[in-house]
């Protein structure tokens, strides 16, 4: 998401990252990290997030109840691509840059004299582990 967001900046597009519940509270490699136990926690959790990821994706936080999350489809690492008009022309159920990068490209070089974009962002450069 960071280097969609670094590439596509002067193309008027804005990305923004929904923080939501932790993936795998106490688990392995998140040992450290618990289920949220307040709003307050789940915001510390993403602003940690932002700093350990030195993220420059503005990061909405979603409230407890998880209704961003919910109506958005409830599944970890939704990725939406949503025109001008409020429209959503892409949708994939687990993030590809890839994917996402191609059609960017194609939509800010519609009625666009400058060339497009080439898609320079593979999955595997930018990952999604914590």
């Amino acid at each position: 998401m960071e280097q969609l967001h670094k590439k596509y900046a002067d193309r008027d597009v804005q990305c923004v990252c929904i923080y939501v519940r932790e993936p795998h509270p106490g688990e392995r490699a998140f040992r450290q990290y618990q289920r949220h136990s307040s709003f307050d926690h789940r915001v510390r959790y993403a602003k940690e997030l932002v700093q350990l990821k030195a993220m420059n994706v503005p990061v909405i936080v979603d409230g407890l109840d998880e209704a961003v999350h919910k109506a958005l489809g409830n599944l970890p690492n939704l990725a939406y691509v949503v025109d001008k008009q409020g429209k959503v022309v892409y949708k994939a159920t687990w993030t590809n840059a890839e994917h996402i990068d191609e059609l960017l490209s194609e939509l800010t070089s519609e009625g666009d004299p400058s060339p497009r974009l080439p898609v320079t962002i593979r999955d595997a450069e930018v990952g999604t582990a914590i």
